[in-house]
């Protein structure tokens, strides 16, 4: 039977990385092979929690529309990030339907990523 509330259907479960484990991939990586998608609207990626370095606004509204945009990132990994680790997961269901393959959810979103004491930009 087909269960609507599962958060998973289709696309498999969402890898969820803490924001410590984003933070180490991230500078170990120093930006080479993973790309932050943050689905947040505007006023948010600029607001009081701020935003991750380097990281891409694409609110989650326009990821429908905007998907093709990120094709050249298939073959990166993509940590995906919100306020909260809600929007997000849903947008990593999404990409994972449009073939990215390496698609992590920011567990928590930038509230947990703030509380963790990491740094942001405004």
């Amino acid at each position: 039977m087909f269960n609507i509330f599962k958060r998973e259907g289709l696309s498999g479960d969402v890898n969820q990385l803490t924001p410590e484990e984003a933070f180490k991939k991230l500078s170990e990586d120093k930006g080479k092979n993973t790309v932050i998608i943050d689905v947040r609207e505007p006023h948010e990626f600029n607001g009081n929690l701020g935003h991750i370095e380097n990281a891409k606004l694409m609110p989650m509204k326009l990821l429908p529309l905007k998907i093709n945009e990120l094709d050249d990132y298939k073959d990166k990994d993509i940590i995906a990030v919100c306020h909260s680790g809600v929007r997000s997961h849903s947008a990593c269901l999404m990409l994972k339907r449009h073939g990215f393959h390496n698609v992590h959810n920011l567990k928590g979103g930038m509230l947990l990523w703030k509380k963790s004491g990491l740094k942001t930009h405004m």
